[in-house]
């Protein structure tokens, strides 16, 4: 088969960060991206993405799809030419506007409006490519996997994901009806670091269950975009007690639980008034908060007035701890800490069941710091093979 029948796959930034992810899959007729992110602090190649007929010249790119809305996956989208068209999830297209609507009084730009919104499973056929969009597990909520095909070829583009969350069995059940596939395009984000991450979120659910009944008053620091994990939070809280959060995390629960299943919707949160204030603290409550000046000082306030009745819960990773408002939130909560928290990626251990369920021909791993060696060591079918490859190095299937 000459190059003119096969699909051209070229990493355009991950294979040796984490951050900033962009994967370009093109045929002699059809040119499409996926994910277009910002990289991680002090990560790798720092550089912003410039891909000519994408974001420099004359456009030349059919579509940009987006796997999930976390920054290093969708932080440089603005710079995509407006005439080419960026897709993703429905309600993660929501979710992302309701950020960056909460962040314009500090001149962020609400450009999410604008994105083409998919359903799981619903494909889109550009020209001679078929993209099927699959539901996903991963810290953010409703993101996407990618069945690319054409030419004869199929080629899996996981995003990010786990089999430790809460849709652990419907993720393995998609994977394992994939049939056959050419190239796997997966994530490693966990094969550069220590295993430590194999408690699963129904883990953290039932330490939130147990913390949220040894006290009367627990504050829960987490990602707002951390969906999952908050609303597990939220279905913890006893009756009786309230479960609360701000204006803005309430809004972001309420666009997630619209679709979502009603054994993970969140539980009855309310919005945190300060007129309700007594009734609070007389019957007690679960908040989700965020570090900084909003938050802080009432969990300040309660721990000093409270301070054998109330906790604070560290729902993030650990590399957070050292960013300064986070740091003082701690300070101010060193009494009383609990730390409930497994990783939004999968394990090298979980990666190698991902890899043996799907057997792809070929395994190309990215978003990963992960060296060679780490990647070799990896226990794959003897039908796999996996290349090693550079951003902006092209390979043909």
């Amino acid at each position: 088969m000459s190059d003119e029948n096969k699909i051209r796959v070229i990493p355009r930034r991950g294979a040796m960060q984490i951050g900033g992810v962009c994967t370009e899959i093109a045929t002699d007729n059809t040119r499409i991206m996926f994910d277009f992110g910002s990289p991680l602090e002090g990560e790798g190649r720092q550089d912003v993405l410039d891909i000519e007929g994408v974001t420099t010249g004359k456009a030349n790119c059919d579509a940009v799809f987006i796997t999930h809305y976390h920054g290093d996956h969708v932080g440089e989208v603005p710079n995509i030419m407006a005439d080419i068209p960026v897709y993703m999830h429905k309600t993660a297209r929501e979710i992302l506007q309701a950020q960056q609507e909460h962040k314009v009084s500090v001149g962020q730009i609400v450009w999410a409006k604008e994105i083409k919104e998919l359903t799981e499973g619903v494909p889109v056929v550009i020209k001679d490519l078929k993209i099927t969009p699959l539901a996903s597990d991963h810290s953010a909520s409703d993101s996407l996997m990618y069945l690319v095909e054409g030419c004869g070829k199929r080629i899996l583009i996981t995003g990010d994901y786990r089999l430790h969350g809460f849709y652990a069995d419907r993720l393995k059940d998609t994977l394992e009806s994939l049939g056959h596939i050419d190239l796997l395009i997966t994530e490693g984000t966990n094969l550069s670091r220590s295993s430590s991450y194999y408690k699963d979120e129904q883990w953290c659910e039932k330490e939130f269950w147990r913390i949220l009944r040894e006290n009367k008053y627990v504050f829960l620091l987490a990602s707002s975009s951390n969906i999952d994990r908050i609303a597990a939070f939220s279905r913890c809280v006893p009756t009786g007690k309230y479960a609360l959060a701000d204006g803005y995390q309430t809004h972001v629960m309420h666009i997630a639980d619209k679709n979502r299943e009603k054994e993970y919707k969140s539980s009855k949160i309310h919005t945190y008034m300060d007129e309700k204030r007594e009734l609070y603290e007389k019957r007690g409550f679960g908040m989700a908060i965020r570090a900084g000046k909003r938050h802080t000082p009432l969990v300040k306030e309660f721990f000093e007035k409270y301070p054998d009745k109330t906790c604070l819960v560290y729902s993030m990773w650990k590399g957070y701890e050292t960013i300064p408002d986070v740091a003082e939130l701690l300070e101010y909560s060193k009494g009383h800490i609990e730390r409930v928290h497994v990783s939004g990626h999968i394990t090298k251990e979980d990666l190698e069941q991902v890899i043996e369920i799907i057997k792809p021909d070929k395994l190309m791993i990215h978003h990963t710091a992960a060296t060679e060696g780490e990647k070799y060591n990896l226990m794959l079918p003897a039908s796999t093979t996996i290349l090693m490859i550079e951003d902006d190095k092209e390979i043909a299937i």
